[in-house]
């Protein structure tokens, strides 16, 4: 299948499917981190957050409310979770009756 593939090549993935499987592969940890990190900042900088009305103060970024940045930050995170669970869901399907060792996409 690899000498074949070499003579007339072609993509054995989706764009979408092989963005999804280096997500959650690689970059799922980097991202989770870097939420946690951010939130955890929130919380704490310059003193430890008392009410939640100071969460949207914290999280506002010049002209920009805060309300509008958590939107945002959780509808950005939210699509990565939804394309690595959407993909995996993809892959488990395509794969499930898979027996043979060659694993090109």
């Amino acid at each position: 299948m690899l000498a074949a593939d070499y003579c007339e090549p072609v993509y054995h993935i989706s764009y979408v499917r092989a963005l999804g499987r280096r997500l959650r592969r690689n970059y799922a940890w980097i991202f989770a981190i870097q939420a946690i990190a951010y939130y955890g900042k929130i919380a704490v900088h310059p003193t430890p957050m008392a009410i939640w009305e100071h969460l949207w103060e914290r999280t506002a970024v010049g002209p920009l409310p805060g309300e509008l940045m958590v939107v945002c930050g959780a509808l950005f995170y939210g699509g990565l979770a939804a394309l690595a669970v959407i993909t995996f869901l993809l892959d488990r399907t395509k794969h499930k009756d898979r027996h043979a060792p060659v694993a090109m996409g």
